[in-house]
């Protein structure tokens, strides 16, 4: 019962019966590459590296605070549910955050702090400090992802939206798997699986390099962002 909003009528009539088709997905695809592909090569280069880079260092941090720093399964509890609650809260505060500063300092931001986090994490810290890198870390994940995944939509014209939300999906998912996979090998290669995590958050600084040549969607209307002329531009 929820109305679409003013902006799905877009001006070109033919992306509205492209979705009413079987083919309607691929059509929508080779438009898009048609009419912003460094925008969408950049931004899907931004959602798989990140996922390529952080997602053995979040879903198997339970696994190493056990194997790796000794925890017990309740410790480990202890600290995964309190400190992903507490991650999610400052998540939704950066969120608040990019409105004022923009989206691609808060994406660096969050994505650095996620660096650093996971670095120091498996970096061989323990304790106190092990646990606060864990939640900094924690929260940078939620933070960068929920910033990205907004991010890739709001920097394309409505009509495509959809299209570039689900291809963004399978980039940093499709990454993601592979980079668990490869932990798996550097594991057997390095001795470990701290030294495994760090080489593979090496990669994580890349996908910031690529953030100052998309455009900034923060504090400017849909109009502005969605004009083809301003790909060539950071601006």
């Amino acid at each position: 019962r929820l109305p679409a909003p003013p902006r799905f009528e877009v001006r070109d009539a033919d992306l509205h019966g492209l979705a009413s088709r079987a083919s309607g997905g691929l059509d929508l695809v080779r438009h898009l590459l048609r009419d912003y592909p460094g925008r969408l090569i950049l931004i899907l280069a931004v959602a798989g590296i990140f996922g390529f880079a952080t997602a053995p260092a979040f879903f198997l941090s339970a696994m190493y605070l056990q194997t790796g720093l000794g925890y017990a399964s309740w410790q480990t509890t202890l600290l995964l549910v309190p400190g992903g609650f507490a991650g999610l809260g400052l998540s939704i505060l950066t969120g608040r955050l990019s409105d004022r500063i923009g989206r691609r300092r808060t994406i660096a931001m969050t994505g650095m702090i996620g660096f650093l986090a996971f670095g120091a994490f498996y970096g061989g810290t323990h304790g106190a400090v092990a646990a606060l890198a864990w939640v900094l870390g924690a929260y940078a994940y939620f933070s960068t992802d929920a910033l990205i995944s907004g991010f890739a939509t709001e920097i394309m014209p409505t009509a495509y939206r959809a299209t570039v939300s689900g291809l963004r999906y399978v980039a940093e998912i499709g990454l993601g798997a592979v980079s668990l996979g490869l932990e798996g090998v550097l594991y057997d290669r390095l001795g470990g699986h701290g030294p495994a995590m760090l080489v593979l958050l090496a990669a994580l600084p890349l996908a910031l390099v690529a953030l100052p040549f998309l455009p900034e969607p923060a504090g400017r209307t849909l109009e502005e962002i969605s004009e083809p002329a301003t790909e060539s531009s950071p601006a």
